[in-house]
């Protein structure tokens, strides 16, 4: 097909992060033709796949909350989860973003003032995110087993926010290697020590308020979008490119082959989860019954990612 059918196909790989699949695909073909994109599509970017970010975060915040039988924390991260679906729906005509980035940028065909809808709820949503935080602490009996430190990773892992919450700092939207716009933003990783199911919880709603920052940052440059960009046609001649990008569940990497008419010959894809159920086991051990439920679920796996 072409890199734009496979980045809609990318898109449709996983609902809760849709968007970072694309996003790795439409690097990756970048990479083989040399497309540059534009700063406000670039910014757009990121502003999707870190609104898709913390509906996914708060998605595994209110089902550990659920295991615990914390109802107040269950039910309000579902508000404003509903609120981002509909923001989406109201951006990309799909609650999820699928189609919405494609190689050069990003083509949406809804109403950019959704974002700003988004931006209403903002600062409550980061309030509500320390709240709740403060609020797991009280079942800390219940979520400080199940833990995975840093001693138990190997020294070469993935960036993950599971790793994240033992003491790992690897995050591909930070550093040096930074993808994409983010290597401009100065990103710092969201990081705990202790390794527990309490930790990893506090990881994601660490890093939802950390997206809204980043959200607040890119707003500006992305509201220079103007529409989609002129798809270009690559040379003639095989090519292959490498597309990286920090999913909700961690890193996630795609390699596109394309062949000398620009089609797509192949597609290898890598991702975080693997490295994660790789280490389930030992982050389980000697947990007791009735807490497997919020430790397991804070490991933040992902079935569309491990099917990757």
């Amino acid at each position: 097909m072409t890199p734009l059918d496979g980045a809609v196909i990318a898109s449709h790989m996983c609902a809760r992060s849709g968007l970072h699949h694309a996003a790795a695909f439409c690097a990756a073909v970048e990479d083989a033709i040399d497309i540059e994109v534009a700063d406000e599509h670039a910014a757009l970017r990121v502003m999707l796949m870190e609104w898709a970010r913390v509906a996914s975060h708060l998605e595994v915040v209110s089902d550990i909350a659920r295991a615990v039988e914390d109802d107040l924390v269950y039910g309000r991260p579902r508000r404003y989860i509903k609120m981002i679906r509909d923001g989406f729906e109201s951006l990309c005509s799909n609650p999820f973003g699928f189609g919405a980035l494609v190689p050069g940028g990003v083509d949406i065909g809804g109403d950019l003032d959704a974002l700003s809808s988004l931006d209403d709820f903002a600062g409550t949503l980061s309030r509500d995110a320390r709240f709740w935080s403060r609020k797991l602490g009280l079942s800390k009996a219940r979520l400080s087993a199940g833990r995975l430190t840093k001693g138990a990773l190997p020294e070469s892992h993935a960036p993950a926010t599971a790793f994240r919450a033992g003491g790992s700092r690897a995050d591909l939207r930070a550093g040096e290697e930074a993808s994409g716009f983010y290597q401009g933003l100065a990103y710092r990783p969201v990081t705990r020590d202790g390794g527990s199911a309490l930790d990893r919880a506090g990881v994601l709603l660490g890093e939802i308020e950390s997206s809204l920052m980043l959200i607040s940052r890119v707003k500006e440059a992305a509201g220079g979008y103007t529409g989609p960009p002129a798809h270009e046609v690559p040379t003639p001649g095989k090519r292959s490119g490498v597309g990286a990008v920090e999913s909700p569940h961690g890193g996630l990497e795609y390699r596109v082959f394309l062949g000398s008419e620009g089609r797509v010959m192949r597609v290898r894809a890598a991702s975080a989860v693997d490295d994660v159920v790789a280490l389930a086991g030992h982050a389980l051990t000697g947990v007791a019954f009735e807490d497997v439920a919020p430790a397991f679920v804070s490991l933040n796996l992902c079935a569309a990612c491990m099917r990757v």
